[in-house]
């Protein structure tokens, strides 16, 4: 864990980063998300979101898959050949959230190097695997938000810390803030998100409160990792948390919501009807990339 935080401080503070230029008003959110064998969850998370009626405001979906064993990398291996704007990161050591998402990052740099500023997405959504979207209008609403306020942080706020932070498995950072070296990067320890979310707080930058899981937005089922890690990864630390039950963020229909967006997919989450699904995937998607 150490090892993993003092190597993603360090490149932040002494690597070469890219250029990142400063919000301009026009959004384009770039989505990043690992897999750690929560491929079904990540299914379903995908199915939702490709439900969204602004999908043109998506610029880039990047999945770092955490050497999956439920089948996760060849499944995104095969979408992201039909899917241009999806684009597949292998992390093979340090399986943490964090080392993905800076994993993800990273891809996200690399695959947008040589685009026009203004075809280079400029809004980081962070995203768990186990999150659905129950409204079609997130991106907008999202969007809308970061626009009225000049947001530098959005998600949903919470006070467990001694400065507040944002629940880290759905939230939206403006990428030239990402990109500032006096912002902490993700980080490998019980609050992953926190060292980064905190020292946008110190910086006076605007962080707005967006109700995600109370507001109806999005669902986060939660301990998915967890759960996955227990079945597939027995000796990584995620399979030692004793807490394994889903908790639905205390979303007091959650648990009803949850099963109701399983049982509306269940045909296209079956194992055996995956090829229909990276069709109906591609399909879906096909939208986004024409308005994109």
């Amino acid at each position: 864990m150490r090892l993993d935080q003092a190597w993603g401080l360090a490149r932040n503070r002494f690597g070469r980063t890219p250029a990142v230029d400063e919000f301009d008003g026009d959004p384009r959110f770039a989505l990043l998300t690992v897999n750690f064998s929560t491929t079904r969850y990540l299914k379903l998370m995908l199915l939702t979101l490709s439900e969204q009626e602004e999908l043109g405001l998506l610029s880039r979906i990047v999945v770092a898959d955490n050497r999956s064993r439920d089948g996760g990398r060849r499944f995104l291996q095969r979408l992201s050949e039909r899917v241009d704007r999806l684009h597949l990161v292998e992390n093979r050591v340090f399986l943490s959230h964090a080392r993905g998402m800076r994993r993800a990052l990273g891809e996200l740099d690399r695959v947008e190097a040589g685009l026009a500023a203004d075809e280079r997405s400029n809004l980081l959504v962070f995203c768990d695997t186990d999150v659905i979207f129950r409204s079609h209008e997130v991106l907008l609403d999202l969007a809308a938000s970061v626009i009225a306020h000049d947001a530098a942080l959005v998600g949903e706020l919470r006070s467990l810390h001694e400065v507040p932070d944002i629940q880290a498995s759905f939230f939206v950072v403006r990428r030239d803030v990402y990109g500032r070296r006096t912002v902490r990067p993700w980080v490998n320890h019980g609050s992953p998100a926190y060292w980064m979310q905190r020292s946008i707080w110190r910086a006076g930058l605007t962080v707005v409160d967006f109700p995600s899981n109370q507001g109806g937005h999005i669902l986060h089922r939660g301990r998915a990792g967890v759960e996955a890690a227990a079945q597939f990864s027995p000796r990584h630390a995620y399979a030692k948390v004793e807490r394994r039950a889903p908790h639905f963020m205390g979303v007091p229909d959650g648990a009803r919501v949850w099963a109701a967006t399983e049982e509306r997919h269940e045909r296209l989450l079956r194992v055996e009807n995956e090829p229909e699904l990276i069709d109906h995937l591609a399909r879906k998607f096909e939208r986004f990339e024409a308005q994109a």
